[in-house]
């Protein structure tokens, strides 16, 4: 691009400094011209800036989206990966639920059949229903909880799978803080009890995860 500026430079002023305006006839000083030129060169610059930096993966490249029963699971590896129907390779990209009435209940990422990334639960009013992130399938990391208005439940951190680690704060459904609780290093089942009993995670499953974690089943 400076070249261009430099060629065009050139070829607009003559040898002897001046050149003509479009009406023809007056000289303009060299120093008037070139205070346009410069202008014009130093408006380019974030433009060529944006245009030259380089893109990350994420800006780039553009994720698969799969409703989660376009898919079907398989554990003959020893770990339960989720495969699109009629595909032989692990799914990598977005799966998500819908309710009855077209509402998202869930969406999450995958990568090579596993649960890796964000995912987010949501309301059949379609507000979300809490936020958090997935590591090789397991539920961990920073969680945020919702109230069905779409209010701050609570703030807080899971290890392996739902499990409740050191300081949590419950909110008020006016934003102000309720209480702060610390479930401490080796955390609290109670929502991995919850899951269980409501059907939703097996008992292999289930057991597993108490012993892995140093807690005695029921």
């Amino acid at each position: 691009m400076l070249a261009i500026f430099r060629e065009t430079i050139n070829r607009t002023l003559p040898a002897d400094g001046k050149t003509l305006t479009p009406k023809g006839g007056i000289f303009i000083e060299n120093q008037f011209v070139m205070k346009y030129l410069v202008l014009g060169l130093l408006f380019c610059l974030p433009t060529l800036s944006l245009a030259q930096r380089e893109l990350s993966m994420s800006e780039v490249t553009s994720k698969r989206e799969l409703s989660m029963s376009a898919t079907y699971g398989n554990s003959s590896s020893g770990v339960y990966r989720y495969y699109a129907k009629g595909e032989k390779e692990p799914f990598t990209g977005i799966l998500f639920g819908r309710y009855e009435n077209g509402q998202l209940s869930s969406r999450q990422e995958y990568v090579d059949g596993l649960g890796q990334g964000s995912w987010v639960n949501y309301y059949e009013n379609g507000n979300k229903k809490e936020e958090g992130t997935y590591n090789q399938n397991r539920v961990e990391g920073p969680i945020k909880k919702y109230n069905q208005d779409g209010t701050l439940l609570a703030v807080g951190t899971y290890k392996d799978w739902r499990i409740r680690v050191g300081q949590w704060t419950f909110y008020k459904t006016d934003g102000t803080v309720d209480y702060r609780k610390d479930y401490g290093d080796k955390g609290s089942i109670e929502e991995v009890k919850q899951y269980y009993k409501r059907g939703d995670i097996s008992y292999s499953w289930y057991a597993s995860i108490l012993r892995d974690n140093g807690f005695t089943l029921d």
